[in-house]
């Protein structure tokens, strides 16, 4: 790579790879051979093992004379997110990337968010676009950010400030997708494991740099993000239950509510943990109090449906309802959770 793709005034960064492998043997030689095609090549590749049985420990071998690999082994495991956590602790560099192992990366991936880090000195952490491909690798012609419905109408939000609203209505940071300062991932950790069983490192970190505005993105896809059956995280389409007006009245109200008090408690425990540990944020969490008592309302409406009236209508004129439906409803979606907030 020519150093005349970077700002003249200013010094590559040095970059670590914050990479997690457990049992990854099946994807985890075309991921290392991806990073040894980049234009811009790494200073050191950290991987932190979660006491694999298979090859893994095999191939990190075979790629140790080709690449900067540091290797450490969990015994026993940590899990997903504490193993990103501690991988991340021993990256040394200014820039570092978090790494799957059953990716792959295009070859500009590490030059071009080092130079958008490197021009944007106000953001600390950078996420971009993936194609979808399938096990071979196979193009499926979508894309993560198609997926997770950041579209137009959502980038210029965004560009606005609106990152944090957008992110409580859906993760749209895909950890293999991102890189960050070393002094903001400092500040990230340790990484929460107790907020909800799905939310996990990727979605703080992007939670996190959103409430000072210190994320930001590029469009375009740098990651083949593989589908496959035993990834822990996807983004294969499930089929979810259709709820129709019918059985809004046939259903039990436990299982109307149960979504709700889950996503209730999942944004108190988010608003706690930052109130306890970031204190000097804490004038920056409106919009996640606002999500936490909309959830909160909604799963503590009274049996009384002529008493749901009232805070249903200053919920509804308030914006939440539209604010904070469900990621791919209909138009008319905001109306179907009214009726049933009301009726059910």
């Amino acid at each position: 790579m020519s150093n005349q793709n970077f700002n003249t005034l200013k010094q590559i960064p040095m970059v670590s790879i914050a990479l997690c492998t457990h049992n990854g043997g099946e994807f985890l030689s075309e991921q290392l051979k991806s990073i040894q095609n980049q234009s811009l090549q790494p200073n050191e590749i950290i991987i932190c093992d979660d006491n694999s049985s298979d090859r893994t420990l095999e191939i990190i071998h075979q790629f140790s004379e080709k690449l900067p690999i540091k290797l450490y082994q969990n015994i026993p495991a940590l899990g997903t997110v504490k193993n990103f956590e501690y991988a991340v602790s021993l990256c040394m560099n200014e820039i570092i990337f978090l790494c799957d192992q059953d990716d792959y990366w295009l070859p500009q991936k590490i030059e071009t968010l080092v130079n958008y880090l490197n021009e944007n000195l106000n953001q600390e952490v950078v996420f971009s676009n993936a194609l979808i491909v399938d096990c071979k690798l196979q193009d499926l012609h979508t894309t993560m950010w198609e997926k997770v419905r950041f579209w137009e109408e959502e980038i210029e939000e965004w560009k606005n400030g609106k990152a944090l609203d957008l992110l409580l209505t859906g993760n749209r940071v895909t950890g293999c997708t991102v890189a960050m300062r070393k002094t903001f991932a400092e500040k990230s950790r340790p990484f929460p494991a107790t907020i909800h069983p799905d939310f996990i490192h990727d979605g703080w970190i992007g939670i996190l740099a959103s409430l000072n505005n210190e994320i930001g993105f590029v469009a375009e896809p740098l990651v083949l993000y593989r589908q496959h059956e035993g990834q822990q995280v996807g983004v294969i389409d499930k089929e979810r239950e259709k709820i129709y007006v019918h059985s809004r009245f046939s259903r039990s109200r436990a299982k109307k509510l149960s979504p709700f008090i889950e996503k209730g408690n999942l944004y108190f425990n988010l608003l706690n943990h930052i109130n306890i540990n970031y204190p000097e944020l804490k004038d920056k969490t409106k919009s996640l109090q606002r999500i936490s008592e909309h959830y909160q309302l909604r799963s503590n409406l009274q049996k009384n449906r002529l008493k749901r009236i009232i805070p249903i209508f200053k919920n509804f004129y308030t914006g939440n309802y539209h604010r904070y439906q469900n990621l791919g409803s209909n138009w008319y979606g905001v109306y179907l959770a009214i009726l049933g907030d009301l009726l059910e």
